[in-house]
């Protein structure tokens, strides 16, 4: 009992040990590297060589256990050999070993708190010996770590680096803009009404160093018979306001629906198209002063075989917008103007800077956004420090960057030494007069090019675009026959143009919705309009012919054209009829005059059409029994006849067998 008891105790003792063991280093245990962040709330972007960098923030406390004293630390790092570096930096948040160039230890912050920081940075400390770039840098805590970069400006040994931004201003790849239903004006009150993105874009005319992109589409009234008010009314206003703030000599239009000139090259079908919705941007562009001859191809191709084909688009010779990818690399970041080895133009927009742009979710991003452009410009400026040079910046159609945040960075760039303002003009003047550098030839070379920047591949297709010359095609043979024909055309061959966009390579799914929607409405299928066939009986020389025309669609048909075609001579059609008219979900009995000419059976074949000959009805017959009334009596009277002949005859043979009475005379009296 007694030996019981001490195992008893023993195990008890021993559960109390492993208790003991497995709580003491979780309550122990400081706070782990995701428990804490470090946010940047200012930073000095370009320092003097003996001036004092400034860098302050916070770090917040995001576990749920008190963080000791954190000491926060800026520790300067060797910078990357190329471009390529810069982003890749600017992502990390893991702490570098090195001496701390500044360094502050901070009160304890408890779970769910936050402390703020100041550090002073000596400028002499940053790239020592160097007139102008940008120090790569580490603000962290002993867990983790915010990487960016601090400008250093000693003296003015190059010629300033010159930028334009590129603003594009097209719709969303929404299909509720051009589809049916409620939604419909919702959707564009979100995407051009007074508080959209795009009224916050262009709430002033674009400044020297700026360039609109503009599909024509935001600058279309549509007419009132067409829209609803509400549509119509906010689509109006972002028109006019447009068309008020445009600079020609600062604005590029774009083809209309900012159509896929890529998928027009590449296919004679799409290319159909998309030739008409170019034409469209070049007439807005010569009504605004503007330009219109800058293509702005999806997939950023650049070959000479591309800018041939992209030329058969336009009506004079064209300019390319590609980004610096699709030229083979020399070792420099391309200019904003250059030329191919064939002598197209090309407008360039620098991509690392451009996915800088595109990547702003809002103000909170300015502040390692603006330090990130500090290190892009300076490593720009260092491949040709005396050679001046201009880069455009156009974040890519699909993205949609916080205006105020783009803003506040555009603002930003003021602040950077090396940097100076841009414009349009000069880029596309030197376009023209760039010396030549080669674009890809061989496939690889194609594909090493443009997949960095290409998005999903066209919608556009030779067989999308010929289901949407199709849909062409059925609208207007519809229309011919509907009676509010002339408005429904109007209202529905936008959208049809809009299938042609280059914004739907984003939005497969809508794109295919949108489409089959269009299909659906423009097809007047033979279910539509019906003809009701049977069994007739034509017992007359001439009479009529009665046939039922069904209207099964929810509009008013007009000017269906009827007509009907016996299958053999016994049958004649004397007239046709007017065309006809049949109300939403009625009918309509068609009445012809017809001759008989013989009797038989006889197939009449009945056809419904448009003005133009168009069949809109399945094939129907009417089987036609004839029997024509004259014939009837003719077999009447040779009946009677015959029986007449017959009685005559069969009465004179009767008497020649009739025996003689007495008082007959003989032969020999």
């Amino acid at each position: 009992m007694a030996a019981a008891r001490r195992r008893r105790l023993s195990a008890g003792i021993a559960g109390l040990l492993l208790a003991l063991l497995v709580a003491l280093p979780v309550a122990a245990a400081p706070a782990g590297p995701g428990d804490a962040r470090i946010t940047i709330t200012s930073i000095t972007p370009v320092v003097d060589g003996d001036g004092t960098a400034t860098v302050r923030g916070r770090v917040s406390n995001t576990g749920s256990e008190t963080l000791d004293g954190p000491r926060v630390a800026v520790v300067p790092q060797e910078a990357g050999s190329g471009r390529s570096d810069i982003a890749e930096w600017a992502k990390g948040d893991t702490p570098v070993s090195g001496t701390a160039l500044a360094a502050t230890t901070l009160d304890d912050v408890p779970a769910g708190g936050s402390a703020t920081f100041t550090l002073q940075v000596d400028g002499t400390d940053l790239l020592p010996g160097t007139s102008a770039g940008a120090a790569w840098v580490s603000i962290q805590t002993e867990t983790t770590a915010v990487h960016t970069f601090i400008g250093v400006h000693r003296t003015k040994e190059y010629e300033p680096l010159g930028l334009v931004w590129g603003i594009p201003l097209g719709l969303p790849a929404d299909r509720r803009l051009f589809g049916h239903g409620e939604g419909r004006a919702k959707a564009w009150s979100e995407a051009v009404g007074p508080d959209s993105r795009l009224a916050r874009l262009t709430d002033e005319p674009p400044a020297r160093d700026e360039a609109w992109l503009i599909d024509p589409t935001l600058l279309d009234v549509p007419e009132e018979e067409t829209t609803r008010t509400a549509e119509r009314r906010v689509r109006a206003e972002r028109a006019t306001a447009l068309r008020d703030r445009i600079v020609g000599s600062r604005t590029l239009v774009l083809p209309g629906a900012d159509a896929d000139v890529a998928a027009g090259a590449r296919s004679g079908a799409a290319a159909r198209l998309v030739r008409p919705r170019v034409a469209d941007g070049a007439a807005v562009a010569e009504e605004l002063g503007a330009r219109s001859d800058v293509l702005w191809p999806a997939d950023g191709l650049a070959t000479d075989e591309r800018a041939e084909a992209l030329d058969d688009l336009h009506a004079d010779p064209t300019s390319l917008l590609v980004p610096g990818s699709s030229l083979e690399s020399d070792g420099f970041t391309a200019t904003g103007g250059v030329r191919t080895t064939g002598g197209t133009p090309l407008v360039v927009r620098d991509g690392p800077l451009s996915e800088l742009v595109a990547g702003l979710t809002g103000p909170d991003d300015v502040v390692l956004a603006r330090q990130q452009l500090v290190a892009e410009t300076a490593s720009i400026l260092t491949e040709r420090s005396g050679t001046p040079r201009t880069v455009l910046v156009v974040p890519d159609r699909g993205t949609t960057p916080d205006p105020d945040a783009w803003e506040q960075l555009r603002d930003a760039s003021g602040d950077i030494p090396w940097v100076t303002k841009g414009d349009l003009a000069s880029v596309l003047t030197a376009a023209e007069d760039a010396d030549p550098v080669r674009t890809p030839r061989t496939r690889t070379e194609i594909r090493r090019a443009t997949t960095p920047d290409t998005p999903r591949a066209a919608l556009l297709s030779k067989n999308r675009a010929q289901q949407i010359s199709d849909d062409q095609e059925a609208m207007v043979t519809f229309a011919s026959v509907r009676s509010d024909g002339r408005a429904w055309r109007r209202e529905l061959v936008p959208t049809l143009h809009q299938l042609t966009s280059a914004r739907w390579r984003t939005a497969p799914s809508d794109y295919a919705a949108l489409q089959q929607q269009v299909t659906d409405e423009v097809a007047l299928t033979a279910d539509d309009v019906v003809v009701r066939s049977g069994d007739v009986n034509f017992f007359a020389d001439t009479g009529r012919l009665q046939i039922t025309i069904v209207n099964r669609t929810d509009v008013e048909l007009t000017n269906l054209v009827v007509r009907l075609s016996p299958g053999n001579p016994s049958l004649r059609i004397d007239d046709d009829p007017e065309p006809v008219t049949i109300g939403p979900g009625g009918s309509h009995t068609v009445t012809v005059q017809a001759s008989a000419l013989a009797a038989g059976q006889v197939p009449v074949h009945v056809s419904v059409a448009t003005p133009s000959g168009h069949e809109v009805t399945a094939p129907a017959t009417l089987r036609v029994k004839v029997r024509p009334t004259g014939a009837s009596i003719y077999w009447v009277i040779g009946g009677a006849a015959a029986l007449l002949l017959a009685g005559g005859t069969w009465r004179t043979v009767r008497g020649g067998h009739r025996p003689r009475t007495a008082d007959e005379p003989t032969e020999e009296s």
